[in-house]
């Protein structure tokens, strides 16, 4: 479907008040262009034949008539306003649905300012032309017509003369539309790279100020403005370029027109009333034409949004085809069998022929060297991810034959960052979750020794956490995340280098909360830290994407294999009061 049918479908609901705002324009068209043919009596009435009556009438019918002209002025622009706000508003939804919609290989490598100077800018933009473009290109239209009308009322020779520059305007207009659209979408690509690097710099600035990479990181932003600046001038140029071609023919056919109009007056052909009514219809109606050819170059711009935004909505979601059953539980194990698996936009393989089993209601631990592929086999086992290769099997059923999302509700993830988000502390723990009551939320935290200090907060379980949560220390964040799944009641629990960024204390309160979270779960666990393993009922030791060893600790760390290596390396690393 083409991105003109798929717009007129956001307006077709609309249609209605598109009606009445259509024919209020054409109200205030027709004021505009019936006005001229008032100037020819009140000239020729009033200033030749002193004519007292006319000249009432014109002093108590032109404040009615601006009354009239702006009552339906107004409803005009309220009702695209409104049309323009709804249809975003339709539209901004749409959007959101659809980027939770989208499987989570989409983000792999995106980068969030695209995303959002999409969903921000474009839209923006979008909605500033549904508000006001509408109003321009139909009322300044009609108005054109109207006055056209009324100047062939008056005189169709001269009107005819007058139309002699259209052709020669409308192709240089037409032209500079091709350029103008080309130009917006390079600048559009251009500011999609400008957002990233101030989400870049912004978010990073810890690193940037650590490293005194400041010069480097203006350097870097030089270099893309300076390339935002280049398509954004040619899209200046080009615009810059109407008004001054529309005026010097305008100016030609007002020249003309004085001429042949002047020796119609002089030779008493023509009165003076119907002239100056025809010269004032003629510029009357240059600032219609000169609206309708700037707003040319706002609908390019719009266009070029338009076109972007649907691009996105027509990505892919990871809806299922057809709707499959739930996910009843695990009963015996999960297995995955010659599992594969690579980022798309990538070559090497994250996983590959990777064979392992999950025995329900064991603790099993990954560990492994950086980039081996444990955090993506953690994806797998949520089927946040699905293999490219091979498969995973929940008690002899491949995953894919259920439904994903009934397979994730039974599972939990902690993660080195805990995810929170600018609301309150219920609803953060709550998450996912459609009913949950704040007693159930504060046994929760109180398992997790999460309680006290939520307490001490401003409003306690409604105080809003903030951006990301940042007002609560990491382990305080951590703590959160740990209720969050202890209320989920999952079954599998999957620990991605849960402690890894908490100091000493932290770490220590976060691992006893963990206990509480954990009894009677299927655990795996991520981890660097090979000490934190040896109570684990099974371990995988994982390299290039692979399981090349596994065992129990004792067992691993007699096959004077990989595993014993990676223990000795970090068994050096440590104090010698801590050392095994």
């Amino acid at each position: 479907m083409t991105p003109s049918r798929r717009f007129i479908r956001y307006l077709k609901p609309h249609s209605a008040r598109f009606a009445w705002a259509s024919g209020a324009m054409a109200l205030v068209s027709a004021f505009n262009g019936l006005s001229i043919l008032f100037l020819k009596p009140i000239v020729d009435r009033i200033f030749i034949a002193k004519d007292l009556d006319m000249l009432w009438l014109a002093v108590l019918g032109v404040p009615l008539l601006v009354a009239l002209k702006s009552a339906v002025s107004y409803a005009q622009n309220y009702l695209m306003s409104w049309i323009g706000q709804r249809v975003t508003q339709n539209i901004r939804e749409d959007l959101f649905r659809q980027l939770h919609g989208l499987p989570l290989e989409f983000y792999t490598g995106r980068k969030g300012a695209d995303i959002l100077s999409r969903v921000t800018g474009d839209l923006t933009l979008v909605q500033a032309a549904l508000t006001t473009l509408p109003v321009y290109l139909i009322r300044d239209t009609l108005t054109v017509l109207f006055l056209l009308a009324s100047l062939v009322h008056l005189n169709w020779r001269f009107a005819l003369l007058a139309l002699t520059g259209s052709p020669l305007s409308l192709g240089a207009l037409y032209i500079l539309s091709r350029k103008m659209r080309e130009s917006s979408r390079q600048a559009q690509i251009a500011v999609d790279r400008l957002h990233h690097r101030f989400q870049e710099s912004v978010q990073g600035m810890l690193v940037v100020k650590a490293y005194n990479y400041e010069p480097g990181a203006t350097e870097k932003f030089r270099e893309e403005n300076e390339s935002f600046f280049r398509p954004m001038m040619r899209y200046l140029r080009a615009t810059a370029l109407m008004n001054p071609l529309l005026e010097l023919g305008a100016s030609a056919i007002v020249a003309l027109i004085i001429y042949f109009g002047g020796r119609e007056v002089i030779l008493g052909h023509m009165t003076p009333g119907a002239f100056f009514a025809f010269l004032g219809g003629l510029l009357a109606a240059y600032a219609p034409i000169k609206n309708l050819a700037r707003i040319n170059a706002e609908i390019q711009r719009a266009w070029t949004s338009i076109e972007r935004l649907f691009h996105l909505l027509d990505e892919k979601t990871s809806a299922p085809k057809r709707r499959k059953p739930s996910f009843p539980g695990l009963k015996t194990s999960i297995r995955l069998e010659g599992v594969g698996f690579r980022y798309p936009g990538t070559r090497s393989w994250a996983l590959q022929g990777l064979d392992l089993e999950v025995m329900k209601g064991a603790r099993t631990a990954l560990v492994g060297p950086s980039g081996c592929g444990k955090s993506t086999l953690a994806r797998l086992l949520l089927r946040l991810h699905d293999p490219a290769e091979g498969r995973m099997l929940l008690d002899e059923t491949d995953a894919r034959e259920y439904d994903a999302a009934s397979i994730r509700a039974r599972a939990g993830l902690v993660t080195s960052e805990a995810s929170l988000f600018n609301d309150t502390v219920f609803q953060n723990v709550a998450l996912g979750l459609k009913v949950a009551t704040l007693s159930e939320v504060e046994n929760a935290c109180k398992a997790v020794g999460a309680h006290a200090f939520i307490e001490a907060l401003p409003e306690g379980y409604q105080t809003l956490l903030g951006e990301w949560g940042f007002s609560l220390s990491a382990g305080q964040r951590q703590k959160i995340a740990l209720a969050r799944v202890l209320l989920k009641n999952p079954e599998l629990v999957v620990l991605d280098e849960a402690t890894a960024h908490l100091d000493g204390p932290a770490e220590k309160e976060v691992l006893a909360a963990l206990e509480t979270v954990l009894a009677g779960r299927t655990v795996v666990t991520i981890t660097h830290e090979l000490r934190a393993v040896s109570a684990a009922d099974a371990v995988a030791v994982i390299s290039g994407g692979r399981v090349v060893e596994r065992g129990t600790h004792a067992e691993l760390l007699r096959a004077q294999g990989l595993y014993r290596r990676l223990f000795d390396l970090e068994a050096a690393t440590l104090p010698a009061a801590e050392r095994p």
